[in-house]
């Protein structure tokens, strides 16, 4: 929801997910981004996975699924060749929504999808990041979520190719993007880095130079207002985001330096509503529910890679402890720097009474 609102969830009221019982929805007052470029003559189309509603809210003018799901990469390309075929002579927007890598691998990795290469890895080959133990089921999971991406790796590349062949990739501004930090516990639905940190991969027939990586700190919120920078839509009055097109041949551009961050719900039985404020140097998280444990999605929680911790009782998951990873603080500050994996959290030190007044100063921060 925030990619295609500009709007924190918070904000826009899709608080959690879509489908099945959750049941939620985006406020009817908001304008999602289909709805916006629908107005401006853009043909709108999506194909995969939709998980937001209401339809009038996120009006895409064509919904497609792949027949064997949104992980028949093969189909969903063919899916978009057709969009482009359709729309030689006028101006679209289309949102390909894979389910790859989500979890759900090892049934999925075991089928053969037509036009696919199945890649396999060796668990022990593959890199287990610090917040994660380094044991045999988590290397075999991390094995299959390799393979996951793999697969999407090449759907994309077919799409890519379907778009060089209709001629418009050169006026078509793609945006490459994760919609959550890696289905492990420990990373998605948290704040912490490996939760928020996530790919983003730009190209535009405009850019003159090309292949650089840009440090700008950006956020989802950013998406929409780049959108409408491109075709020339005017934004609503209310985005906190910006275009990302002024500063995309820039490595190093001030005034980059500061993302927010936001989480309500997850599944509806994952209430956790937790802000957060990143700089280069610092991360500042406010628990707003503090007192409650941490909650797990299910596809995490039944994962080979939890159950292990609980069949061990185990005391840590990775670098961090078990303990402070479900009985969380009602503020965390980390120096990243110093501090990477976001372990030592800064705001439980405490100062002995001093001999001399002290005198202590007040941060507000505003977001405009």
């Amino acid at each position: 929801s925030v990619i295609y609102t500009g709007l924190f969830n918070h904000t826009n009221g899709q608080y959690g997910l879509q489908h099945s019982v959750h049941n939620f929805y985006t406020f009817n007052w908001v304008k999602g981004i289909p709805y916006i470029l629908n107005k401006k003559g853009y043909h709108t189309g999506l194909i995969g996975k939709f998980h937001v509603q209401p339809y009038d809210v996120y009006p895409f003018k064509v919904l497609e699924k792949g027949p064997m799901g949104n992980r028949d990469v093969f189909s969903m390309a063919k899916l978009a060749n057709d969009f482009f075929k359709s729309n030689k002579d006028r101006p679209f927007l289309l949102v390909m929504g894979y389910s790859d890598p989500h979890r759900d691998w090892v049934k999925s990795n075991k089928r053969n999808y037509p036009g696919i290469k199945k890649i396999v890895y060796n668990p022990d080959d593959v890199l287990i990041p610090p917040f994660l133990p380094d044991r045999p089921e988590v290397r075999e999971e991390f094995a299959e979520y390799y393979q996951s991406v793999s697969r999407l790796d090449q759907g994309i590349g077919l799409v890519l190719d379907y778009l060089k062949k209709s001629g418009r990739d050169k006026d078509t501004l793609i945006i490459y993007i994760s919609d959550n930090g890696i289905p492990f516990p420990g990373a998605k639905t948290t704040l912490y880095d490996p939760g928020i940190h996530l790919p983003m991969i730009i190209s535009s027939p405009a850019l003159k130079r090309k292949g650089i990586v840009n440090n700008a700190m950006v956020s989802y919120i950013d998406i929409v207002p780049t959108i409408l920078d491109w075709t020339g839509a005017e934004p609503p009055y209310n985005l906190p985001g910006r275009s990302i097109l002024p500063i995309l041949e820039e490595e190093n551009h001030k005034g980059w330096d500061t993302i927010y961050a936001s989480h309500s719900f997850h599944q509806i039985t994952m209430y956790y509503p937790m802000r957060a404020i990143r700089t280069r140097k610092y991360k500042y998280i406010l628990n707003i529910a503090y007192k409650l444990d941490y909650p797990f999605a299910s596809d995490l929680y039944g994962s080979r890679t939890w159950q292990g911790i609980l069949r061990r009782n185990d005391k840590k998951m990775g670098v961090r402890s078990i303990e402070s990873y479900i009985h969380r603080p009602k503020e965390e500050l980390y120096d990243l720097e110093k501090d990477p994996n976001e372990i030592n959290n800064l705001s439980l030190i405490h100062i002995s009474e001093p001999t001399r007044p002290l005198y202590i100063s007040y941060a507000v921060f505003c977001l405009k």
